[in-house]
């Protein structure tokens, strides 16, 4: 995930928000004008802390090892992004504050009402609209909280953010093997750590009978698999990207050994390069594309087509592989291990999946539900 310097458009927005202070308090009032000590706060209909923790503070040293000052009781948190959103929502849905972006439709479906009632401020970075610091003050942010790829200037770029906006920032890092380590952190962060330990606990069984995995399953004998992304299929997320880490964790091979482009659009390949490769399975972003795939001459001549080992990855409430690169990347780790290798990963895919979906998301799926999630049809 690139990341940009902060955007101007902080400035404008600390200005709009500072003129309009300005003009509340030139209106004419009864009672004596505040003194030098009291402060102009954003007002909030129901105080989340008493006075008395409001004014308490302590030190929290993150992942980029910044010594953040931070409210010894945090109560509204807010993401920097998608990343940080997911994962957040599966530590402590009560205390986000905002969101990155609004949730959809078909999340809200599976997860519940409860995101949809908050205020969307936008990420920090990125592409998008950028960060909305004036909604993020009515919201009574405490701290903005980054998740994810560490980059080597994320130390500078959070200082300066934190001082063009005066919300305090922490980095914590969580790629696909750092997840339980993200998890304790965030445990510190809020804490409480009896949920996150338990999360960080799922992760560290997978990953370990994922390197059982490596090393029972022969080079010889290790599946191979293209990931077929965009409208045509010709998009792929290759061998070294950042979208394309969980597949680094089980024991297959990406066939896409080209330039990697770190970004959600993938790499660019031919359909000459793809039936070179003739991966035994083909993942799929969508039902559509696959569908459109089978009737496709060119697609036709992989023997992974004409044999029906054309896979669509799971998207509900969000992708199972890659999008984003977050926590979710688990269940697609507890799908495709068992799908793959049930000789090593059980073979209760359905089972697998359900568990990591009323452990991390707080949903209890029936089967008709979990169908639909897993064979990609559920909107």
């Amino acid at each position: 995930m690139k990341r940009n310097k902060f955007r101007p458009l902080f400035t404008l927005v600390l200005l709009i928000v500072a003129a309009a202070i300005a003009l509340t308090a030139c209106k004419p009032v009864e009672e004596p004008e505040p003194t030098k000590t009291e402060t102009v706060t954003v007002p909030t209909t129901e105080p989340a802390v008493t006075e008395s923790e409001a004014a308490q503070e302590r030190v929290f040293q993150d992942s980029a090892g910044r010594d953040v000052i931070l409210p010894a009781q945090l109560t509204h948190m807010v993401p920097s992004g998608p990343l940080a959103q997911i994962v957040l929502f599966t530590v402590a849905t009560d205390l986000i504050g905002a969101v990155a972006h609004p949730v959809t439709e078909t999340q809200l479906k599976l997860l519940g009402e409860g995101l949809g009632d908050l205020p969307s401020v936008g990420q920090l970075y990125g592409k998008g609209d950028g960060f909305n610091l004036e909604a993020a003050l009515m919201a009574n942010t405490q701290v903005i909280v980054d998740i994810g790829e560490a980059k080597a200037s994320i130390k500078e770029d959070l200082d300066e953010i934190t001082e063009q906006i005066n919300l305090p920032t922490v980095f914590i890092e969580a790629t696909f093997a750092s997840m339980p380590r993200a998890f304790r952190d965030l445990g510190q962060l809020i804490g409480n750590s009896e949920r996150t330990d338990l999360l960080a606990a799922y992760c560290e069984r997978w990953l370990a009978l994922s390197e059982k995995a490596k090393e029972t399953i022969p080079e010889a004998e290790r599946v191979s698999v293209y990931w077929a992304m965009g409208e045509a299929g010709l998009n792929t997320n290759a061998v070294g990207s950042f979208h394309s880490e969980l597949l680094d964790y089980l024991p297959v091979i990406n066939v896409a050994d080209v330039e990697a482009a770190n970004r959600g659009g993938g790499s660019e390949v031919s359909m000459e390069q793809i039936i070179g490769w003739q991966p035994d399975y083909i993942l799929v972003d969508g039902a559509s594309l696959a569908d459109e795939m089978r009737e496709d001459p060119a697609w036709s001549s992989l023997s992974a087509v004409r044999e029906g080992r054309v896979v669509v990855i799971p998207s509900a409430p969000y992708g199972f592989l890659a999008d984003p690169p977050s926590v979710n990347r688990y269940a697609g780790l507890a799908w495709l291990g068992p799908l793959f290798y049930p000789q090593v990963y059980g073979s209760d895919v359905k089972g697998q999946v359900a568990e990591f979906f009323s452990l991390f998301y707080g949903v209890e799926l029936d089967d008709a539900s979990l169908d639909a999630v897993l064979d990609g049809s559920y909107h």
